[in-house]
């Protein structure tokens, strides 16, 4: 602790520009970077991304996954808190009455009259996300349980319904509001596809590959109704919009060859940023990096940046020795975080 506690904070930069009112951070299960840009004869798999893109949101293809037995609650976990995964056991299961210093609580900080809500396909009990709710600092949780559709059968909403659940919930709230939406319909098993599209894939595709596919293509397709809805009701351009993925997967799922080129690094798209982000879309992160990134997009002065280095800071400072031992000593902060509680009775100043 006495060693390492002074690399618990990021250097300081100034931060000039208005942030956006609002902010909606939508985590994609199982996301891979590959299939942005893909096109199967003429045809786009995700032609949603694609246009984001285009027309100039920042886009990155090679984010790290850090998941570690957690899976997508690691995701969740390192992507509001700035903490990097435990090695062993399950962080949110083994930690979970830790205090934590999250987005959330620090957005209400700097906003005492945001609304924090998450809106998740499952039951609330799932990745025990009624408690994560309120440990990370969440007003309200909309899951599978406060879905109402008398005709539906699934355990899991899926990705058309959910946006649809998120929109209406846009639509009757009050700004400023920050809205986690997470997504399930590109989750494994990839035995089956949610929609059929005639996608004429490549005979060397296996059948998982093409089933991965063609949901990432249905997840796409609703995910441009829902950005669409955004704009129909004005709620687009004030909102800084994050779509991310929760974490790589294995080969064992896609069965993909070496010919199909697949990768799987995962990707991060930043809609409406504030501020250029000048970081090519190459440039090496890892899921670490989205919180001080995120504090920076949202305007949040905050003592605690995570153990990763915002896409806002710069290089100059990036470059310092300090920075270079922050980051390879990383894992081990986040360690002593998490098993001395650190931040509980911890006042950290804005």
């Amino acid at each position: 602790m006495a060693k390492l506690e002074p690399f618990f904070y990021e250097s300081k930069y100034s931060i000039e520009y208005p942030p956006k009112e609002n902010i909606i951070l939508i985590i994609v299960e199982s996301l891979l970077s590959f299939p942005t840009d893909l096109k199967i004869n003429g045809i786009e798999i995700t032609p949603t991304l694609n246009k984001l893109v285009e027309k100039g949101a920042y886009y990155n293809n090679n984010m790290t996954s850090l998941i570690q037995l957690g899976e997508s609650s690691d995701g969740q976990f390192t992507y509001l808190n700035g903490l990097i995964p435990k090695t062993k056991g399950v962080t949110i299961y083994d930690y979970f009455n830790n205090t934590f210093v999250s987005l959330p609580k620090l957005l209400k900080k700097q906003k005492p009259g945001i609304e924090c809500r998450m809106v998740i396909p499952t039951s609330s009990k799932t990745w025990r996300q009624d408690g994560v709710c309120i440990q990370y600092g969440f007003d309200k949780l909309y899951s599978r349980k406060e879905y109402t559709l008398s005709n539906y059968k699934e355990n899991w909403l899926n990705d058309k319904l959910l946006f649809e659940y998120a929109a209406s919930i846009d639509k009757n709230s009050k700004q400023p509001f920050f809205s986690l939406i997470l997504t399930s319909s590109t989750h494994s098993p990839y035995t089956k596809a949610v929609e059929d599209y005639l996608i004429p894939f490549p005979d060397t595709y296996s059948e998982e590959l093409k089933n991965y596919l063609s949901n990432v293509h249905y997840m796409d397709k609703y995910l441009g109704k829902y950005l669409n809805f955004l704009k129909e009701n004005h709620l687009y351009h004030n909102s800084l919009i994050i779509i991310a993925s929760d974490h790589s997967i294995s080969n064992d799922w896609l069965k993909s060859k070496e010919e199909d080129n697949v990768s799987f690094q995962i990707p991060l798209y930043i809609v409406n940023s504030p501020q250029k982000i000048d970081k090519t879309s190459d440039y090496v992160i890892t899921q670490a990096d989205l919180f001080p990134t995120l504090l920076d997009l949202g305007g949040i002065h905050s003592e605690w940046r995570g153990v990763g280095n915002s896409l806002l800071c710069p290089d100059s400072i990036l470059n310092t020795e300090r920075e270079k031992k922050r980051i390879i000593y990383r894992e081990k902060i986040s360690d002593i975080i998490l098993d001395s509680d650190y931040f509980k009775g911890k006042k950290i100043s804005k």
